[in-house]
């Protein structure tokens, strides 16, 4: 790129509204970079920045030409909705959305200093930007147990080509090694899922995409919807797209790697170096996967690999002249305008008065400053402190039920991925003998992310095999009535009919997605976001109808004594 003249005169428009933006999202990005630091899923988010400062430095001069009249409107728009996404995020702990605010608003300022076509023009660094935000716990969560269970079918497939006798349950496979009396446990976890490769593999595919496509066409076209005749287009959906199975694939190969090892050497295969080892491998034998892609994309599929016949090739020569003369005649201009151009443009697009008639800097600074004073404010409220009993006060007897034995308590480890706030795990029996498993957890607040571990999510992830679901309406005692979710649950010999629901701030409900939304809305109007998850499993015995009504109303009974311990 060519680097004219500094103007130093109007430098401090972008200070300033950069300054603002530091002001209003510091928290925000403070913490996105500690996630990218520590969350191997989003590791790569590390060299997104620098990866778009480059297509910025590098297409500086191209998009300096394309900056058309500024679109205020439409820009300061989106600079509002961001707020209020930022304002909604913040009061309702959800990361996801006052990180997407940020994307947003930076959106918003493009399109209000440079015109919407700008933006259009910056589209694959908007989308690192979006691929580096770690998506929200519920939704990766129903990403990564797919994956799970994929690449354990996949593994068990390959083990048994090599005569590697093994069983899965659910993402877990056992296998016991040769002359060995003790099975060994294989956990098909997150890091041997793909969900990690599979994050970084989608970010690299639309890297190799771009800087392996034709320059000129990324900034020559004029219509809206040009880009869906561009081949390269189409290439990077196919490439990102590939990256799942590639992701897949290659995971599901480390695992069943892992497992004839272990069959022939023991447990000591899935430790160590070489373990770890074959997590680099992966990526590197995913990389070269996605590069083979790319390069049959290109040869097979792009329209310069067609043959052309020699009269189709004339044609083609003379199209190009008539565009290259179309363009030139477009961007020729009379010698003096040329030089007051050069004069009036400085080397920062950003402070170009023609473009900023309609537009001031300060304004702008001044609304993202006042917006970050009045979501400070609003955070630093803090949240309504609510009295609650301990669950360790919940009575022994529940209706017809008898607690069987003392509390259930997790280990150390466990009880800090559920984050909980209080929690009873117990055991209730009838005077027939039938025993009931309950399950509470509460969280005080989940502004800080912690937040509720859906069955769906961590029972699968324990070999668990989840059937049947449906709604059903529990009616308590004194007539109170709300939806829960029903399973039958399976894992080995044992199959039990699981209920579950969420319950806080006086509602009960089946979905953790109205839940989610619920909390926010709360979060915002009544400065609360407490609330638990309510767990009952029983065995289904001779009859599943009867074990089905049997939790029922376990979760009947318990669901009258909540108030005191999840309040209202």
């Amino acid at each position: 790129m060519n680097s004219p003249a500094l103007n130093f005169k109007n430098l401090w428009k972008p200070f300033l509204v950069a300054a603002a933006l530091a002001f209003l999202y510091t928290t925000v990005l403070v913490k996105l970079g500690a996630d990218w630091w520590t969350d191997e899923n989003y590791s790569h988010g590390l060299l997104v920045p620098f990866v778009i400062g480059y297509i910025v430095w590098l297409e500086f001069d191209a998009l300096k030409n394309a900056a058309e009249n500024p679109s205020v409107w439409l820009g300061f728009a989106l600079i509002l909705l961001a707020l209020l996404m930022l304002l909604g995020g913040t009061l309702g702990a959800e990361l996801f959305t006052r990180r997407v605010s940020f994307v947003l608003m930076l959106a918003g300022i493009v399109v209000c200093f440079w015109g919407a076509r700008m933006l259009k023009l910056l589209a694959v660094p908007f989308v690192l930007l979006l691929l580096a935000i770690p998506i929200p716990q519920i939704f990766f969560n129903k990403i990564a147990l797919p994956l799970q269970m994929y690449a354990s079918q996949m593994a068990i497939w390959g083990m048994r080509l090599f005569e590697v006798p093994s069983i899965r349950k659910g993402n877990v496979i056992e296998i016991l090694p040769q002359g060995a009396t003790q099975i060994v446990a294989l956990e098909v976890v997150e890091a041997c899922s793909g969900i990690r490769s599979l994050m970084t593999l989608v970010t690299l595919a639309l890297v190799l995409a771009y800087f392996t496509g034709e320059r000129d066409k990324r900034f020559g076209q004029r219509d809206r919807f040009d880009f869906l005749k561009n081949f390269d287009f189409w290439r990077a959906i196919i490439l990102m797209l590939s990256a799942i199975p590639i992701a897949i694939i290659t995971n599901a190969a480390r695992v069943t790697a892992t497992g004839v090892l272990t069959y022939h050497y023991g447990k000591r295969a899935t430790e160590g170096t070489l373990h770890d080892a074959s997590g680099w491998l992966v990526y590197v034998a995913a990389l070269g996967l996605l590069l083979l892609v790319n390069v049959t994309l290109k040869r097979v599929l792009s329209p310069k690999s067609k043959v052309q016949s020699p009269k189709s090739k004339v044609q083609s020569h003379e199209e190009s002249q008539v565009s290259n003369y179309e363009f030139q005649t477009e961007d020729r201009r009379p010698e003096t305008e040329d030089r007051n151009e050069t004069l009036n443009v400085s080397s920062n697009v950003f402070a170009s008065s023609a473009r900023f008639r309609c537009v001031s800097a300060p304004l702008l600074a001044a609304i993202l400053i006042t917006g970050g004073i009045f979501i400070n404010w609003f955070e630093q409220r803090g949240e309504v402190e609510v009295e609650r009993k301990p669950f360790s006060e919940i009575s022994v007897r529940l209706g017809e039920w008898r607690q069987k034995g003392d509390a259930i308590r997790f280990d150390a480890a466990t009880e800090t991925v559920l984050g909980t706030t209080d929690y009873t795990m117990r055991e209730y029996v009838l005077p027939g003998g039938r025993l009931a498993n309950l399950y509470v957890g509460y969280y005080a607040s989940q502004r800080s992310g912690a937040t509720y571990h859906s069955p769906l999510n961590c029972l699968p992830g324990s070999g668990w095999v989840m059937t049947q679901p449906e709604r059903i309406e529990i009616k308590s005692p004194s007539g109170k009535t709300f939806t829960a979710n029903k399973f039958i649950i399976e894992n080995g010999v044992y199959k039990e009919v699981l209920i579950y629901w969420y319950q806080g701030r006086g509602r009960a409900t089946a979905s953790e997605y109205t839940d989610k939304i619920n909390t926010v809305w709360d979060s915002v109007l009544r400065r609360r976001s407490d609330g638990a998850m309510v767990r009952v499993m029983t065995s289904v015995g001779d009859s599943e109808t009867q074990a089905t009504a049997t939790a029922a109303d376990l979760a009947a009974q318990i669901a009258d004594r909540l108030p005191e311990f999840v309040p209202e």
